[in-house]
C-alpha cells in the first residue's frame, strides 16, 4: 500500500473523552432519505435498500457490523459513518451510534462529519478541473510580485517582510506540499488563528487574508519546490486561488463539478460552521478534550472544534463538511491524494483526516472499491500514525472488502 498522506497534526492535544455507543442505521444514499432498522441481513426485510441487500449477500456488511461497533464501544465512540463503493455502485452506506450527546436519536447513514484533511485530494480535483477548464495553468506563480505573472495572489497581500522566494512558488508545488513551508519547524497556522488575531489588534476572527500576511511575514523554511513538508498553509492558498479562479467560489464549485457528476446531492459536500451552535441537523456530536483559545470571544477558552478557527478560512485544507458516501464516491473516480481523475484505472492509496472530535479516512483499493469512514472522535493522545485509529480502521475494513470478494 502507498503510503498514507498525514493528516492535520494538532499540539499538545488533551486526554480522550468517553462516550456512547449505539445502534446501526442504513439508508439507499438519497440525500434525506434515513431508514432507521436493525440490519439483520435478511435480504427480504421490508424497506431494506438495494445497497443493504448488496451488503448482505456478499457478507461485507455483517463484517463491517464486526468491526465497527466493537471498535466504538473499545474507544468511546459514539458516531460513525462508513460508505462502500465499487465501479460507481454504492455497496454500502451505514450509520452507527447516535447523533447527539444523550445517545437518543440515531445516527443516519448519510450524516455530515468534517472532512478534516480527506477534503485536500478534493480540492486538487477542484484545481485540475479548473486547469482543464483553461482558466489556470499548474505553473501559474501564486503570489504577484510585480514581474511574475501569471499569477494570482495580489502585490499587497504580501507583507514588506514576505520572503524574496515567495514569488517563485507555482500551484503545483502548492499541490504537492513543495511551497517553502514545515509545519514541523515554523508551526501550523491553522493552531495559531489566536496569536494571527492578538498580533494583528484584530476584535473579529482572522480573514483568510489576515492568516496570509502573518505566515508570508516569516522567512520559508526551504526554497520552493526543494522538498516535501506537509503544510495546511499551501491548501488554505488553494482555496483562495479557487475562489478567484471560480467566482461561485469554492464550496459551489466542488459542488457542481466534482460532486454533482457523482451523483452527489449539493447538501452532503458543504461548509463547517465556525460555532457549535451553528451546525446541522444532520451533524453528529463531536468528542473532544482539546482545549483552545477562542477567536470568536476572544480571552475565553473554548473546544477546540467550537471557533478556535473561523472555518471558511479552511474550507480547502479541511473544514469542509461531507457524507461518507460522497467521500467513497469521489475515490471511484479521482485519484488519492492526487486529484486527478482515474480514467477506468484503480489506484492503490488513502488519505487520513483529524481534527477535534473527527478521525476520517478515504481509502483506494487495487480492486476498484474505494470507502470513506467518518468518526467523531479523534485519539488525542501522543501515538504513532500507524496506531490511529484511522489507520486501525484501515487495515481492518480492508481486510473485510477483500474477505467480500469486491
Amino acid at each position: 500500500m502507498s503510503q498514507l498522506q498525514k493528516s492535520i497534526a494538532w499540539a499538545a492535544l488533551a486526554a480522550s473523552v468517553a462516550g456512547c455507543g449505539g445502534g446501526v442505521n442504513g439508508s439507499e444514499g438519497t440525500a434525506g432519505a434515513v431508514i432507521a432498522k436493525s440490519l439483520t441481513c435478511v435480504a427480504q426485510q421490508p424497506g431494506g435498500s438495494s445497497s443493504d441487500l448488496r451488503a448482505c449477500t456478499s457478507g461485507l456488511g455483517p463484517r463491517i457490523d464486526d468491526i465497527v461497533q466493537p471498535f466504538m464501544a473499545r474507544n468511546g465512540i459514539s458516531a460513525v459513518s462508513v460508505a462502500v463503493v465499487k465501479d460507481g455502485v454504492l455497496w454500502l452506506e451505514r450509520g452507527y451510534g447516535h447523533l447527539d450527546r444523550a445517545g437518543k436519536v440515531a445516527l443516519p447513514a448519510n450524516a455530515l462529519f468534517p472532512t478534516a484533511s480527506i477534503v485536500k485530494p478534493v480540492t486538487a480535483a477542484a484545481v485540475h478541473q479548473l486547469v482543464r477548464d483553461g482558466k489556470l495553468a499548474l505553473s501559474d506563480h501564486v503570489f504577484c510580485t510585480g514581474n511574475n505573472a501569471p499569477c494570482w495572489i495580489t502585490r499587497e497581500a504580501l507583507p514588506a517582510s514576505a520572503d524574496p522566494q515567495a514569488g517563485a512558488i507555482t500551484i503545483a508545488q502548492l499541490l504537492n506540499h513543495q511551497g517553502g513551508w514545515d509545519s514541523d519547524r515554523s508551526g501550523d497556522p491553522l493552531l495559531e488563528e489566536a496569536l494571527v488575531q492578538q498580533q494583528a489588534g484584530l476584535s473579529q476572527a482572522p480573514q483568510r487574508a489576515d492568516v496570509i500576511r502573518y505566515v508570508m511575514a516569516r522567512p520559508l523554511d526551504f526554497a520552493p519546490g526543494q522538498r516535501s513538508a506537509y503544510a495546511n498553509f499551501g491548501y488554505l492558498l488553494l482555496g483562495q486561488i479557487i475562489d478567484q479562479a471560480a467566482p461561485e467560489g469554492y464550496v459551489r464549485y466542488v459542488q457542481a463539478k466534482i460532486m454533482a457528476p457523482l451523483g452527489v446531492a449539493a447538501p452532503d459536500f458543504d461548509r463547517m460552521r465556525s460555532l457549535l451552535n451553528e451546525r446541522g441537523p444532520r451533524e453528529p456530536y463531536a468528542i473532544t478534550a482539546v482545549q483552545a483559545p477562542s477567536v470568536f470571544a476572544p480571552g475565553t477558552m473554548v473546544a477546540g472544534n467550537d471557533g478556535a478557527v473561523r472555518a471558511e478560512n479552511w474550507l480547502a485544507a479541511g473544514t469542509s463538511i461531507s457524507t461518507a458516501r460522497a467521500m467513497a464516491l469521489f475515490a471511484g473516480r479521482y485519484g488519492i491524494p492526487s486529484g486527478l481523475p482515474l480514467a477506468g484505472a484503480t489506484n492503490n492509496g488513502g488519505h487520513t483526516g483529524a481534527i477535534p472530535g473527527a478521525a476520517t479516512l478515504v481509502r483506494q483499493l487495487p480492486s476498484g472499491a474505494s470507502y470513506a469512514v467518518m468518526m467523531n472522535k479523534l485519539d488525542e493522545t501522543d501515538v504513532p500514525e500507524e496506531q490511529s485509529y484511522q489507520m486501525q480502521v484501515l487495515r481492518q475494513v480492508d481486510a473485510a472488502i477483500q474477505a467480500s470478494g469486491l
